[in-house]
């Protein structure tokens, strides 16, 4: 296959040598080419034009003629992208991909990655916004849309033509203030969890701030000096350790007197793990138990005529955490250490409102 890249104009062309109809070997040139595979399709083609005007025997050793590619439809693109991300990402968040590509993505599936135009996935992006569904879900397909579109630039030599895409923006009124829980709430739930090993599992979460899976992941050899080691994690579906979301979130955390005093029967049980012994508490049990908590305690709040606490996520146990630690002025590098993050522009992203209510304590330092 002669073909050569036009460095100093970043486009392909070709050569190609073979016998015209008197047998004299003729060389031909053709430039120009945008793709690489727009010049292996003109060589063949030409190839096969040549051949069909001579008249004399083949030669002993016929010039091999290159097939040209087959079309590639945006659904083998991204068939392509989720085997390569099985690599990297888990079982169940691959499948959420899928189940989004399935809901957002009919109206260029079945194009020609040669012919879809930024035009098509301009279209398909305002699809998504038509629909119904949180601005965050929406987003998160429009991501997915530009992220299929750069893995063919970067391994299949495809023009990138999402990439000028826009998320959705968020109007204010759709803005929801992330709801967590005070000290005091969470002992309201907490009482009326009546596992002994979720229930110190939930406070272990609470008072830690550490992720759902890095807790599941937790051995009883961990817990050393009143601290705790991350360093690893669990799948969420697999009875198995993964490694860490980041290098960061390798740490030490100290843990206070009442979580230490919760989990202190636990570390007297057999089996490796600290919840759950030999098995690992399942994703199913604990949002089960956690739901419960919640369902039975706004109950007995109800019936005394008492404010209900927040339904909040499982994974807002984490956001408590931090909520509650910054209000009483801990230092921010110090909460950003603690949470695993790997920046502190992370943290300073999620948390900035916090940080803002504390203005009038800089006003009085200033007076």
């Amino acid at each position: 296959m002669a073909l050569y890249k036009d460095e100093k104009r970043s486009t392909w062309y070709c050569k190609v040598n073979y016998l015209n109809e008197v047998g004299k070997l003729i060389s031909h040139t053709k430039r120009g080419f945008k793709l690489k595979r727009d010049a292996i399709n003109y060589e063949s083609s030409f190839r096969c034009e040549q051949y069909e005007k001579q008249e004399i025997p083949v030669p002993e050793n016929p010039v091999v003629i290159v097939e040209p590619v087959k079309e590639l439809l945006f659904q083998d693109l991204f068939v392509k992208y989720i085997e390569n991300k099985r690599h990297e990402a888990e079982d169940y968040n691959v499948n959420k991909y899928i189940q989004v590509a399935n809901r957002f993505f009919p109206s260029i599936m079945k194009k020609s990655m040669s012919k879809i135009k930024p035009s098509d996935y301009l279209e398909c992006r305002n699809f998504i916004e038509s629909q119904k569904a949180a601005v965050r879900y929406r987003n998160k397909a429009i991501f997915l849309l530009k992220s299929v579109s750069r893995f063919g630039f970067d391994y299949y030599e495809l023009r990138d033509h999402a990439r000028l895409l826009k998320v959705i923006p968020l109007k204010s009124t759709e803005f929801k203030e992330r709801e967590v829980w005070t000290p005091d709430q969470f002992k309201l739930f907490i009482e009326h969890v009546d596992h002994v090993v979720y229930k110190s599992y939930f406070t272990f979460l609470y008072y830690s701030g550490v992720r759902r899976s890095e807790a599941r992941a937790v051995e009883k050899k961990d817990i050393v000096d009143g601290c705790v080691s991350i360093n690893k994690s669990m799948h969420q579906y697999k009875n198995e350790f993964k490694s860490l979301k980041t290098n960061a979130s390798r740490r030490r955390i100290q843990l206070n007197q009442h979580v230490l005093d919760m989990i202190a029967p636990l570390l007297e049980r057999d089996g490796p793990l600290l919840f759950g012994d030999y098995e690992d508490l399942s994703s199913t049990s604990i949002q089960r138990y956690f739901s419960n908590g919640i369902k039975k305690c706004n109950q007995v709040l109800e019936g005394i005529g008492e404010k209900p606490i927040p339904k909040i996520r499982l994974h807002d146990m984490r956001h408590s955490h931090a909520t509650f630690l910054i209000n009483k002025g801990a230092n921010i590098v110090a909460v950003s250490k603690r949470l695993g993050h790997s920046d502190i522009n992370m943290t300073l992203k999620v948390y900035t409102h916090l940080l803002k209510e504390n203005e009038n304590q800089i006003l009085e330092l200033l007076e």
